[in-house]
């Protein structure tokens, strides 16, 4: 066993034998050709065994049940498509125009479409540049979060409305919701997660995030009511969502994007593109709560999604393009854009 060889190098890595031993490896186990374009979140939807992820110009869709790829075009050109529960309906947040430059001050919009019929229901004004956004189950709303106006747009899918808009403040990334009256948001510039109570619709405080820069992906996980944050300079930081406490600081690679809970396995999974590896992080043992596999995957693999049923993770992935001068960020390879499938 993997833990069992390198145990004599240090005594934390002795101690981490049993999570090892309880938590299962992964591997690749296929790619699936996609189109080209760029992507960011990915969305499960266990009702129908599809992964939606997001693209420039599409949705992709994928049946984990067979691999075939299909696209969503009504879902077109968005940061989410959101899929919710006991409807056909999907919310996607979507910034004007985003496939080429525009100001800073444009604002976006909220889209509502049919999964079904691959068609616009309603678009719902939001505020600049809207991004992540998490579906309630608790009021059976949607809480959308401005990345740029630093404010939360709430909507009720079903009736095609918005009902509220919660300043917060600062760079918003991803959110999660506990279920029982509060969403939490990653506050990206200053490395903070804002608590918004469900029922007033306002801010109650914030969670710091301490030796945290950048939080993106966030995930919350409901037996232990914990928080998960991804930070950008290469460390998850796990809190209590009730205190604020900080549990556990487990460092992972840099340019993490997305943290993904799998409620079967008890083990989180956080991508990071700028390292290109994946993180596995047992959670089976709160006082041992510790990354126990850094599975390489590809430069720019940053966002993902997993299937708790069988508990593979879904994950966007490239081939950079030579290294463009001055030392920019390089371009994706034309043809060279797959799904990773990763299965424990």
């Amino acid at each position: 066993m993997r833990a069992i060889r390198f145990a004599s190098v240090t005594l934390s890595m002795l101690l981490a034998v049993p999570v090892w031993a309880a938590a299962p490896a992964y591997r690749i186990i296929d790619r699936i050709k996609i189109g080209d374009g760029r992507f960011d979140y990915a969305v499960f939807d266990d009702s129908t065994n599809r992964v939606y992820m997001s693209r420039s110009f599409t949705t992709t869709v994928i049946d984990v049940k067979t691999n075939k790829v299909s696209q969503l075009d009504s879902a077109a050109n968005g940061h989410m498509t959101l899929p919710i529960p006991g409807t056909s309906l999907a919310v996607v947040p979507r910034a004007q125009g985003m496939e080429l430059p525009i100001p800073r001050d444009t604002p976006g919009m909220i889209r509502i479409v049919d999964l079904k019929t691959d068609s616009v229901v309603a678009d719902l004004p939001a505020g600049i540049n809207p991004d992540g956004a998490v579906y309630d189950p608790f009021s059976k709303l949607v809480f959308v979060m401005n990345h740029l106006s630093g404010d939360s747009t709430v909507v009720d899918p079903v009736k095609h409305a918005v009902v509220a808009t919660i300043p917060v403040g600062g760079t918003l990334e991803f959110p999660a919701s506990d279920g029982a009256g509060k969403v939490f948001v990653n506050v990206q510039d200053q490395n903070r997660i804002g608590v918004i109570d469900v029922k007033s619709m306002k801010v109650l405080g914030y969670y710091p995030l301490a030796g945290c820069q950048a939080p993106t992906g966030l995930a919350y996980i409901p037996g232990e009511r914990l928080l998960v944050s991804a930070c950008g300079n290469g460390v998850a930081k796990i809190i209590s969502a009730d205190t604020d406490n900080e549990v556990a600081s487990p460092a992972i690679g840099r340019g993490p994007d997305a943290v993904k809970y799998d409620p079967i396995r008890h083990v989180v999974l956080i991508p990071s593109g700028r390292d290109g590896e994946l993180d596995i992080i047992a959670l089976a043992d709160s006082s041992n709560i510790s990354v126990v596999q850094r599975l390489p995957t590809q430069v720019g693999c940053r966002t993902g999604v997993v299937d708790p049923n069988t508990g593979r993770f879904y994950a966007v992935a490239s081939r950079p393009g030579p290294v463009l001068a001055g030392g920019g960020r390089a371009a994706p390879l034309p043809g060279s854009f797959e799904v990773l499938v990763i299965a424990p």
